[in-house]
């Protein structure tokens, strides 16, 4: 059985369509509705499991309290490195560094070797910022947290094997230690574990964009820093890289 179908406008003649093969067409077009339907339904049920940010960042809150409580100290060799590739330069130094409670950080430079002008304006410069932070009322005005962000849960993600939130962070001041990006907030333990943005300030005019990475692992049941990285384009400078890399000799917990 054939129906004749006269398209008009769309082309001159008589088109042939057998109704077995539009039989055929329409169970696919039902078969294709009922995967959209499901797909959908799916995707309505995941939006309805994932928390809001309100509910990640609290209990976010409650993880960096209950990790204040439990680490008393740490003690960790950290390998400096930063190159430029325009002036072909690089540099690497180790620093030892060794933390306690509540907020005691002392730095020591174990070896140096390499550019001079990279370790005075690149690796001294980051020991200073350090020094600055480290104590608790310092880092309680750059810590990520509802006092000096917002925050806008983007999605379900993975962080080395472990499930994770992303969350779009904007701060709500724009300082040097401030950071516009996205961080990873661990679906289980609800820590930070990983940071990635831009400074919300440049840190100089010549700076003409900068991207930073911080990564964590977990230690003894502690979140800790685990790499740094960071990539800068400057004016005249050139394209220029950062790295820290982190090694822990030891971790000291309450029992």
């Amino acid at each position: 059985m054939q129906i004749r179908v006269n398209p008009g406008h769309i082309a001159p003649g008589w088109i042939c369509y057998d109704a077995e093969a539009m039989l055929q067409i329409g169970t696919i077009t039902r078969s294709f509705l009922s995967v959209s339907v499901i797909l959908c339904g799916s995707l309505a049920s995941q939006a309805a499991t994932l928390p809001t940010a309100a509910e990640i960042v609290e209990r976010m809150m409650v993880h960096n309290q209950e990790q204040d409580r439990a680490l008393l100290g740490y003690r960790t060799q950290r390998k400096f490195f930063a190159a430029n590739a325009r002036f072909k330069l690089d540099s690497t130094m180790v620093v030892q560094t060794v933390f306690r409670t509540p907020d005691s950080m002392e730095s020591s430079i174990v070896s140096h070797v390499g550019s001079d002008l990279i370790k005075l304006h690149v690796f001294d410069e980051i020991l200073k910022a350090e020094g600055e932070t480290h104590k608790k009322e310092d880092k309680q005005r750059v810590d990520i947290t509802p006092r000096n962000y917002d925050f806008s849960v983007a999605g379900e993600d993975t962080c080395d094997g472990r499930p994770c939130y992303r969350v779009i962070v904007t701060p709500k001041r724009k300082d040097k230690y401030s950071v516009k990006g996205d961080v990873w907030i661990d679906a289980e333990d609800y820590a930070i574990v990983r940071v990635h943005g831009a400074p919300a300030k440049k840190p100089s005019f010549f700076t003409l964009k900068t991207e930073i990475d911080k990564r964590y692992r977990k230690i003894n049941g502690i979140w800790l820093t685990d790499r740094f990285d960071s990539w800068s384009d400057v004016f005249i400078g050139g394209h220029s890289t950062l790295s820290i890399e982190y090694q822990y000799e030891a971790v000291q917990t309450a029992p």
